[in-house]
């Protein structure tokens, strides 16, 4: 396992269905929501790059950044693909956002 970091996860259906962290020195949001046409959870994660004027609402616990206009929206990864701790509510291995980013990647 590569680098376990910290998340803060809202929704649990099997593994958190939304997770914020820091990565690289940015702040991610993945979410992975219930899709009521496959009646099921979808099997990506679709991954975003949140503002870092929303730091302070994430550090509340408020999930009303997803409001925010400013969210780019990075890829998708395997939901079975991300190594959580054994708790899966704790962290999660980075290098499973490795292949989205590459080195140049300029996160300004």
């Amino acid at each position: 396992m590569a680098e376990m970091i910290p998340i803060r996860y809202g929704g649990y259906w099997d593994v958190p269905r939304y997770i914020v962290l820091h990565y690289r020195g940015m702040l991610l949001y993945l979410r992975s929501a219930f899709d009521e046409e496959l009646d099921d959870y979808p099997a990506n994660y679709s991954v975003y790059k949140l503002p870092a004027t929303v730091e302070a609402s994430v550090q509340e616990g408020s999930w009303d950044f997803l409001n925010n206009p400013d969210i780019t929206y990075i890829g998708e990864i395997p939901v079975g693909q991300v190594p959580f701790d054994e708790t899966k509510c704790k962290e999660l291995d980075a290098s499973c956002l490795d292949r989205l980013f590459s080195d140049s990647f300029n996160s300004e």
